[in-house]
């Protein structure tokens, strides 16, 4: 499909076929695909992608792989500092 916007932080299920926009932090499955939930809370999602970690140095990815992999956000705030 061309013309569709996949939002950031978004899983796509396998085998799903995206037909329309995408917001940002959700979880998508299905044919057509459709929002099985979203991942966070909507606070979250502000503060995630204020953040925007997938811009941050590779070493920096790599020492902070654990927490951007959980759910442990407080932390993520805090290396972003350093």
């Amino acid at each position: 499909m061309s013309n569709i916007t996949i939002g950031d932080g978004v899983i796509i299920g396998s085998k799903s076929v995206v037909t329309k926009d995408v917001p940002r932090c959700a979880a998508m499955g299905g044919n057509p695909a459709r929002v099985i939930k979203h991942r966070f809370e909507p606070e979250t999602i502000e503060r995630l992608l204020q953040l925007t970690w997938w811009d941050w140095p590779a070493e920096k990815i790599t020492a902070n792989v654990e927490h951007i992999l959980g759910r442990d956000i407080e932390h993520l705030m805090t290396a972003d500092s350093e």
